[in-house]
């Protein structure tokens, strides 16, 4: 587990923009966790146990980094899948952190890389220390 928190009045700040992320692109689910699989924030509900998919996530997307290594050196800025009736879309924010975006719709929405980069600007305008050296302490 890692040993990131951060202060209560950034909890709401993250909690309101992706709230207000949520809304405007129709996602059903959003969770931002820690690489190493830890919930810091979640808007939307699956009606599941969000911990395995924050962890298979982050499973996947170092992945695909992997795969674009082998490939000679691609770095891929996010992964998406599609299925018959949810689309998901994993981006990174900074080094420690990950978004996982789940859509209502086997299609991902139009610009998603434009309103992913968006919303990781302002969180970290609204938390600074989540790109921060990961090995200390965010208080």
């Amino acid at each position: 587990m890692s040993d990131f928190t951060i202060y209560s009045d950034d909890a709401a700040k993250v909690q309101r923009l992706m709230s207000a992320y949520q809304a405007s692109v129709k996602a059903e689910y959003i969770v931002l966790c820690h690489r190493d699989g830890s919930i810091i924030a979640e808007v939307g509900s699956l009606g599941i146990d969000a911990t395995p998919l924050a962890v298979l996530s982050t499973a996947s997307f170092d992945s695909a980094r992997q795969v674009g290594m082998m490939l000679g050196g691609e770095n891929f800025q996010a992964v998406s899948f599609t299925g018959e009736n949810r689309s998901i879309y994993i981006a990174p924010v900074d080094q420690a952190l990950l978004l996982v975006q789940i859509f209502p719709s086997p299609k991902l929405p139009n610009r998603i890389e434009d309103f992913n980069r968006l919303l990781v600007e302002k969180l970290v305008d609204a938390v600074p220390a989540f790109t921060q050296n990961t090995s200390s302490l965010v208080r």
